[in-house]
């Protein structure tokens, strides 16, 4: 009983490079409920493109967010993103459980472009063929050993201790899967778009079939708004937030808005030929956007423009139970899209993946 209450207790520790985000999910009477959560802003030169570059900076914001979440657990799940991630989908001969590790340490040497030594592995069959002496599809995914360790160091510093270690993009989609049950069989691309990364992740039926990091994000928009009126990245960024600056209107920063989401769509693009060339005949149906980035005003509409696919922004509460008294409903759909990681970490639990 101590083991399961212990594992109960564990809550979602997205450490994004501009905001930390705490979500502690509990069992509810129809599947989750939230049980606490809250924000905190970072300065913007302390995580860089998911480098931690002022790590007692972190360690203190960690601190402050948990607080203010009044969170009691220590056990932590996180995540990490960025250029020191790996994540491709790989093709095996069919093998059992047993003999599947040693598969996928062989066929890691040959896609991965560091020492394995260096890296930490993991892997999940996301579909195979039937019959037997058929293939099997594998999600396979490589992180610096030093990038966790960073990650790691500031989570136990502010005196928590880590169970689990996500990815960002694959906590979004567990996410997405918990307030989207029924799997469409067409493909989803969830695009989730931090200030200094942006996470793509294309999922097929409950699996994901395609997934790639890029250093593009909210940060972008930031410094070509500093550049265009020459003001300060604080101002700048309360600006594009919509917060009032004065001698600043929404107008004056309409050109730079406009001008990075060319760049945005530039890199999607990039990244959805790059999916293209990876897959047979697959269309893309459908894109949800999470992240800060979401909340601009209009990104989802000039998205849609430029695919020809319905654009929505993600509703990570949208099946998740909660007291309105505590988490007042405005509050919660306005803060939604960044908090897509955070929820999607707050289901995982030490020990819950399948082998």
């Amino acid at each position: 009983m101590g083991l399961f209450s212990r594992k109960k207790s564990a809550f979602g520790l997205d450490v994004g490079s501009s905001t930390l985000k705490v979500v502690q999910l509990e069992p509810g009477s129809k599947g989750y409920a939230l049980r606490a959560f809250a924000m905190v802003d970072l300065p913007p030169d302390a995580i860089g493109e998911g480098m931690i570059k002022d790590p007692p900076v972190v360690v203190d914001a960690i601190k402050e967010v948990v607080g203010k979440a009044r969170v009691q657990s220590k056990e932590a799940v996180i995540s990490v993103s960025g250029r020191e991630l790996i994540m491709k989908k790989i093709q095996l001969p069919k093998v059992n459980p047993k003999e599947l590790g040693d598969a996928i340490m062989l066929e890691a040497e040959h896609h991965i472009n560091l020492p394995i030594e260096e890296v930490y592995l993991d892997h999940q069959v996301v579909g195979q063929s039937a019959g037997q002496g058929g293939t099997m599809d594998v999600m396979l995914v490589a992180v610096k050993k030093t990038k966790i360790n960073e990650y790691v160091a500031v989570v136990e510093e502010a005196g928590l201790s880590p169970v689990v270690v996500d990815v960002d993009a694959f906590a979004v989609q567990n996410q997405y899967e918990i307030n989207n049950p029924e799997a469409p069989a067409e493909a989803v691309a969830l695009i989730d778009i931090g200030a200094s990364v942006m996470k793509t992740n294309v999922i097929r039926g409950g699996s994901s079939i395609f997934a790639r990091d890029i250093a593009f994000g909210g940060n972008n928009y930031t410094r070509a708004i500093c550049q265009r009126l020459n003001i300060p990245f604080e101002k700048a960024e309360a600006a594009k937030r919509g917060q009032e600056v004065p001698g600043v209107s929404w107008e004056d920063l309409v050109p730079s808005l406009e001008a990075v989401s060319r760049e945005l769509s530039l890199e999607i693009q990039r990244t959805f030929d790059y999916f293209a060339s990876t897959t047979e005949s697959e269309r893309i149906s459908r894109i949800v956007l999470s992240g800060g980035c979401a909340r601009l005003a209009g990104v989802d509409e000039f998205l849609s423009s430029s695919w020809g696919v319905p654009v929505e922004v993600v509703k990570p509460f949208q099946n998740i139970q909660f007291d309105p008294n505590r988490f007042p409903a405005d509050d919660l759909y306005a803060a939604g899209p960044l908090l897509a990681v955070a929820v999607g970490l707050g289901i995982r639990r030490e020990g819950d993946k399948p082998a």
